[in-house]
This record gives C-alpha cells, sequence and structure tokens, in this order.
C-alpha cells in the first residue's frame, strides 16, 4: 500500500534524506558525539533503576509483556529481557529519571533518553551491528530535533518536547533500523505524530509523568515504525498539514525552515548539550553564573543575603510550577532549591540532592532569598541560546553581577572524555553498581561502539 498523495512535502525532504543517508556519509566527529552521548545515557539509564516510576513500569512489564527476549533491561539485576517496546519503555523512564541526560538547545528536548533506548533495543532484536546503530541515532536525532525545533518556544509552553518531537526521532531511528523505504517511514512518523503527547501537570504535584513522557514515546514510536512496515499507512504531512502537529500543538510560531534546513551540512546530534549539573537544564545558567562569581569574589554561602537569577520566560514557566520543591526530584526544578545547592556545596551533582537536603532549614531559607526575573536580551537569544546573569547581594551590602554565555557541557564547553568518565561512573555508582570489573568492562564496550558486531552486553 502506498500513500494516494504524492505531493512532495518539506517533511518528506527530511525522510529522503534520512533513508539515504549511509554510515560512510557521517562526519567522524558527529560519530565521535553520538559515542559520547550513549556512553552518557548508559550511565543516566543505570542511575534511575530503582526509581518507583521506574519499578512500577517494569511491573507493567513483566504483567504485559514476556519477560524473556532478545533485549535487554539496562538493570542488569532484575535479570529480565523483553521485547523492543518493552525494553525500551522501561530504559527510557530510567534514562531520564536523575536529570542528566543531555539536552538539545534549540529544539528544548533530550533526544538521548529517547532515540538511544529505542534504537538499541531495536538493534538488538533484529540482530543490527554498531555501525548501523549510530547511523539510526544520527537520524533519530536528526528528525526528532528538527521536529521540535519546528514546534517551537510556544509549544514548549504546554508540551514537554521530548515527548512530543522524540515519538517523531524514534519512529525516524527504528525506521532506518528496520530498511523502511520513504513511503513506509512517511507513514511511521505520521503515526508517530498522532500520538505524541507530554504535559507539564505532573511539576505541579511531583508525580511520574515526566518518566512516563520518553517510556511511552520510546513504546509509540517503535509501534508507529513497526506498523508501517507492515501496511499500515499514517498521515502524510504529520507537522505541517492542516490538522497536523503545528496546527494543533503550537499556540504560536512554528518554524517549518527548521525540518529540512541544510540537511548533512548541520547535524542535530553536535547542538546537544551534556548535562554537568543534576538539575533541571533551566537552571544552569544560574548555576554555572554563581558559582564563578562565588569563586570570583572569594564569597561563601554564609555571605549571600538574595540572588536574583535573570533568565528567559520558558525557564520562568517550567521553574515556577514546582514550587517548593517536596521530593527530591521536584527540587531539581526549583531555581532556588537548586542555587542553594549549589551555593553550599560547591557543586550540583547527582550526589549533592539527597531526601535530607529537603529538610536542611539552611537551604530552605537560602531557596526563600532567590527569585527570578525576566531579562528580554536572554529571551531573545533563547534557545538558540540558553543564557543567564546573577545579581547577588551579600550581607555586607555589596552586590556583585556575573553572566554566562555558555554552560559546561554545552557544545561550545563540551566535557572531555575524561569528564565523560568520571560522571558515567557517579551515576553507575548512585544506581548501587558495585563490580567495578563490570563497569569498566560496559565502558569500554560503550566506547567501542562503531565496531560492535553485536549489540548485547550493556546491561549492568
Amino acid at each position: 500500500m502506498t500513500h494516494s498523495n504524492t505531493i512532495p512535502t518539506v517533511t518528506e525532504r527530511l525522510v529522503r534524506w534520512a533513508v539515504g543517508l549511509q554510515y560512510q556519509d557521517i562526519p567522524e566527529e558527529v560519530v565521535q558525539r553520538t559515542t559520547e552521548l550513549f556512553v552518557d545515557w548508559l550511565g543516566c539509564a543505570v542511575a534511575g533503576r530503582s526509581h518507583p516510576a521506574v519499578v512500577a513500569m517494569t511491573k507493567f512489564m513483566t504483567q504485559m509483556g514476556p519477560t524473556t527476549g532478545r533485549c535487554e533491561i539496562i538493570d542488569g539485576s532484575l535479570g529480565l529481557t523483553s521485547t523492543p517496546a518493552f525494553a525500551s519503555m522501561v530504559n527510557a523512564g530510567s534514562s531520564h529519571v536523575v536529570e542528566q541526560d543531555d539536552l538539545h538547545n534549540k529544539s528544548i528536548m533530550h533526544p538521548a533518553t529517547v532515540i538511544f533506548p529505542a534504537a538499541l533495543a531495536v538493534a538488538q532484536d533484529i540482530s543490527s551491528n554498531g555501525q548501523e546503530f549510530i547511523t539510526a541515532c544520527v537520524i533519530g536525532y536528526e528528525v526528532g530535533c528538527r521536529a521540535g525545533e519546528y514546534l517551537g518556544k510556544s509549544h514548549y509552553e504546554k508540551f514537554h518536547t521530548t515527548a512530543t518531537g522524540g515519538v517523531i526521532g524514534v519512529a525516524a531511528a527504528v525506521a532506518s533500523l528496520l530498511r523502511l523505504d520513504v513511503d513506509q517511514t512517511i507513514s511511521g512518523i505520521g503515526t508517530a505524530g498522532t500520538q505524541a503527547a507530554g504535559l507539564w501537570q505532573f511539576l505541579l504535584d511531583a508525580t511520574h509523568s515526566k518518566q512516563v513522557h520518553t517510556g511511552k514515546a520510546c513504546f509509540d514510536g517503535i509501534f508507529a515504525a513497526y506498523s508501517a512496515r507492515d501496511g499500515l499507512l499514517g498521515p502524510r504531512d504529520i507537522l505541517e498539514g492542516s490538522r497536523g502537529m503545528g496546527a494543533a500543538l503550537v499556540p504560536g510560531k512554528t518554524y517549518p525552515e527548521a525540518i529540512s534546513r541544510a540537511l548533512g551540512a548541520e547535524y542535530a546530534i553536535l547542538g546537544s548539550s551534556f548535562k554537568w549539573h543534576a538539575s533541571c537544564r533551566h537552571t544552569h545558567p544560574s548555576v554555572d553564573a554563581l558559582l564563578s562569581l562565588m569563586k570570583k569574589h572569594q564569597i561563601s554561602f554564609e555571605d549571600i543575603d538574595s540572588v536574583v537569577a535573570k533568565t528567559y520566560q520558558a525557564a520562568i514557566d517550567v521553574l515556577g510550577l514546582s514550587g517548593r520543591g517536596e521530593t527530591v526530584h521536584q527540587s531539581k526544578f526549583s531555581m532556588g532549591f537548586v542555587l542553594a545547592v549549589a551555593a553550599k556545596k560547591g557543586q550540583a551533582m547527582i550526589t549533592d540532592f539527597h531526601e535530607n537536603d529537603l529538610a536542611d532549614q539552611t537551604l530552605r531559607e537560602f531557596q526563600k532569598c532567590v527569585v527570578m526575573e525576566y531579562d528580554a536580551d536572554i529571551d531573545s537569544r533563547f534557545p538558540n541560546e540558553w543564557q543567564g546573569t546573577v545579581v547577588v547581594v551579600c550581607k555586607d551590602g555589596r552586590k556583585l553581577t556575573e553572566s554566562v554565555e555558555y554552560v559546561k557541557g554545552d557544545p561550545q564547553v563540551p566535557l572531555t572524555r575524561d569528564e565523560i568518565e568520571a560522571k558515567f561512573r557517579a551515576l553507575v555508582t548512585y544506581g548501587g553498581i558495585t563490580d567495578a570489573s563490570k563497569v569498566e568492562d560496559v565502558l569500554q564496550k560503550a566506547w567501542n561502539l562503531r565496531t560492535q558486531k553485536d549489540l548485547h552486553g550493556f546491561a549492568l
């Protein structure tokens, strides 16, 4: 079966590029960055394995899907395997819990936490090799992030783009592994887009929808690609159609040029940032600015009387939803609490957010002294640039200001291999993994991703 409508769309140009992409066409720096981000994602997936949301999703998998299959659950202690849809759902939920997965700046989405778990599970299921896996992931990033860029800032006000753009990217990555043709891939993307969802309401009451967003993006994107292979037709113009995602899910401006701009010359995966701090990415510019200011002026946590964090509207919209932050996860979406942790501990890493910190009155008092303030100039640069300024008033009366243009982990300031490995080890330690030899074996296997003949063996 084929679509009756043969008028080409902008989305079709993107799909034709994706279907035609071969591993040998991919620049070396793109292959290397894909590998680095995979290592980073793998650590995140291990770190979140014991979260209640992941435990619940795993139980659902054992009840509804097979517990033996070709696809690994990254939490190796469970001894479970399954099908691509269920394994990727659990692994995606796990990798999004600790707020350290990557962030693609222009699309305002976390592509690693949907693209890698889906592509890994399918690659394991159909015996793809490392080069095929890398190619699929590059395509998934490209299609998903371009969809997210197209949807834009006003979409992000209501929808979590990691879910809505993410499911599009998953369908494209899986289509690549399944070797779907142009029409089949368009159908897969169309079926993925008609399922796209992910609302911010969870931030108001500290619930677990964020993990559902990533898990279901994988599940739904895999369904979309596999069913397209078997003849299910999806909408041909799901992004720009008169009843498509842009029309239905974007209250303001869309950015059609993002869909097919500079294909093969620009790569979305090179625009993704590593997250050095274990908190919502919207807090990172202010964290870096505050830590820089404290070091430059040699001031301590106790010296600070108040902080104004000047930022963009999207940060205020998202960070303003979590209130005081009553759980560890919710507290990572409070600008005040994150800055309090950073100021007191000199960092905001995964090891710096604990249940007992929620009861630390010094952190809570500092939190009350932080306010966010809209800055029109900073907002005008977002999301291409995620900048921030802090204004600190000290108890001795000094008023100090610091701004950052790029944060640690941005494409302009990427993590080194040593920093990626240090973060990976911290993440797996946080996840309770104590077998150092196994950790090193998996880490080296991940670094040698392109040479792998088989994609099994990443569970810890």
